[in-house]
């Protein structure tokens, strides 16, 4: 069994060392791969980066200070491996040491994370829905501990009279984050999932429901690791409250929005193009020319007529 110790330099110097992990697998790879045993971020790793074995190890990238793709050597009594900044010392674990749990690996890889994106990379904890919607808190580094109800025994104090006076506790640990609900009145859910005894271990952009009080967490270093800019695949608010009397409207995306109306000059630019109709005067007959002279020579005549007998 070997124990690795890993720490890692953020933007404000060196990080705080992790715990140490005991690590029993025939063959370790330490890499920014999911698959790793041992994982550092991707901004500082390939995903093998080292392959340890039978005792030895093998650099199949380089290393920091001129190590070369290839170089190899000894575990022995320990050895100190740089990758990016993250110095990985690897030696026999002591006698009685226990393996670690993988998802210590997960953890480790996240605080990394977190040394390098500096304040921006703590995980929080944000209202969406409540009596102070859009408050936050930031989770304390590990080991730590946030007790949220409306009691003065709760750290994060919320007037909401439907919770407990310490409703539900979330601890930060080198093993991730975790929910616990403390024997509130109404219970706690995550996701829509009631919280039993054990607790639930929360991801990135989980929901947590606490009576009348849903919040959001939110984990930077584990979306980096990821490499997603958001996390969106949570349930909907609706869905956190099965047996509640609540009304939620829904954004529907898939729905297609009514096309804008046409402005008349387009509509008109679109009509096939019509003639207008021409007004045409047909041309008098002769025969009624000549009809219409002899009714003027005839009445000119008659005026003549009359004007020789009155004088």
């Amino acid at each position: 069994m070997l124990r690795f110790e890993v720490s890692g330099e953020g933007a404000g110097g060196a990080g705080d060392p992790a715990p140490a992990i005991d690590v029993d697998d025939a063959v370790v790879v330490i890499g920014s791969a999911v698959t790793a045993r041992i994982r550092l971020p991707a901004s500082t790793a390939r995903p093998e980066h080292v392959r340890i074995e039978h005792g030895q190890w093998r650099a199949l990238h380089a290393l920091d200070g001129g190590g070369p793709s290839g170089a190899c050597g000894e575990i022995g009594a320990g050895v100190e491996l740089v990758i990016g900044g993250v110095r990985v010392r690897v030696a026999p674990a002591p006698a009685g040491a226990v393996a670690a749990p993988a998802v210590r690996t997960e953890s480790l890889a996240r605080e990394l994370v977190r040394n390098l994106l500096g304040d921006g990379g703590a995980p929080v904890l944000e209202i969406e829905r409540g009596p102070v919607v859009g408050a936050k808190r930031m989770l304390a580094p590990p080991e730590s501990s946030l007790v949220i109800g409306r009691g003065d025994e709760a750290t994060w104090v919320i007037f909401d009279g439907d919770l407990s006076r310490a409703h539900v506790e979330v601890r930060r640990g080198w093993d991730g984050v975790r929910v616990l609900d403390r024997g509130s009145k109404n219970g706690t859910r995550v996701d829509g999932v009631a919280v039993g005894e054990g607790g639930v271990v929360l991801r990135d952009g989980a929901r947590i429901a606490i009576a009348n009080v849903v919040m959001r967490y939110t984990d930077p270093a584990e979306r980096h690791l990821r490499a997603e800019p958001s996390a969106s695949t949570s349930l909907p608010i609706a869905d956190l409250f099965p047996s509640s009397g609540f009304s939620v409207i829904e954004d529907r995306p898939n729905i297609t929005p009514p096309a804008a109306p046409v402005a008349p000059a387009a509509l008109a630019a679109l009509a096939p193009a019509r003639s207008e109709p021409t007004l045409r005067t047909r041309p008098a007959p002769k025969s009624a020319l000549v009809f219409y002279l002899a009714l003027v020579v005839a009445a000119a005549a008659s005026s003549a007529l009359v004007y020789l007998l009155m004088s």
